[in-house]
């Protein structure tokens, strides 16, 4: 697999590059596709928590530099669990985990809230051109709009196979990348193609 598979062939010298994951709607979704088969070795999962793994972990492309990743998740437990994550989502190669704690019984919208301020406010102080957007969600969908308003271009990973792909969110989006490559496909056949 070359580069240019996971992010726009047309991308300039200096170009600068943000990955904002929205970890709890790509686990859920990722456990979905999983069934009750066992993930890959090179995957890093945590059921109902969080899913990444070293491939999707893009140094650079060509003329991009991949600033920052941003991964969003919530846990239910003590701060020694919320800690726990947050150095395995670091030892995976996320320089910027933000984990909050989950209430028992109920869903949080902070990693949502959180992901969408995050990802506008570096649009605005011009930290990125290009946005990876981990998520299949619907109401991103006024976010991309506005990152776009801003002259930044937005890239979507996810699981096309998946029923929680929002067919808007996809075309509002200036690229899409199926991340099942990274995250479903064995080590030896993406190693074949890496090139990161």
């Amino acid at each position: 697999m070359s580069n240019s598979h996971y992010l726009p062939d047309n991308i300039q010298p200096q170009t600068k590059a943000m990955i904002f994951v929205d970890g709890e709607n790509l686990t859920i979704r990722f456990q979905e596709l999983l069934g009750e088969k066992q993930p890959e070795p090179h995957v890093n999962h945590l059921r109902d928590v969080f899913v990444w793994s070293r491939y999707a972990n893009i140094a650079y492309h060509v003329n991009c530099e991949v600033v920052r990743k941003f991964y969003y998740t919530s846990v239910q437990g003590d701060e020694n669990r919320q800690r726990d994550v947050l150095e395995n989502l670091k030892e995976t190669g996320i320089e910027s985990p933000i984990i909050f704690k989950k209430p028992k019984g109920r869903s949080s919208k902070r990693v949502d809230i959180s992901l969408s301020t995050d990802m506008l406010n570096h649009a605005q102080k011009n930290h990125y051109d290009i946005a990876i957007l981990v998520s299949g969600d619907d109401d991103y969908v006024p976010l991309v709009q506005s990152v776009k308003k801003e002259g930044k271009r937005v890239v979507l990973w996810f699981f096309e196979e998946s029923k929680g792909l929002s067919n808007d969110l996809k075309m509002e989006s200036d690229y899409f990348f199926d991340i099942s490559w990274f995250l479903i496909k064995p080590h030896n056949y993406i190693k074949r193609f890496y090139t990161g």
